[in-house]
């Protein structure tokens, strides 16, 4: 699940395809993703791994990193 996660980071948020991505980066505080871009991926995850996201799921706890993302979708 990383991979697909890292990989669509890669393809379609970042404009640097070519950046490493380690599962425990922080995202957000790295600027790998920016807000318009965490939209984008939770909407790609929902509908990979088909699970609706509520509002109230959607906080850094639980998008911070690669890992925390794919533990959340694993959950």
């Amino acid at each position: 699940m990383n991979e697909e996660i890292v990989a669509y980071i890669k393809n379609e948020i970042t404009s640097e395809p070519l950046l490493e991505i380690n599962s425990s980066d922080n995202l957000l505080e790295t600027g790998i993703v920016d807000s318009m871009g965490m939209m984008k991926l939770i909407l790609f995850l929902e509908k990979q791994f088909k699970k609706r996201v509520p509002a109230e799921d959607m906080t850094i706890d639980n998008f911070e990193t690669v890992e925390k993302i794919a533990s959340y979708f694993s959950a």
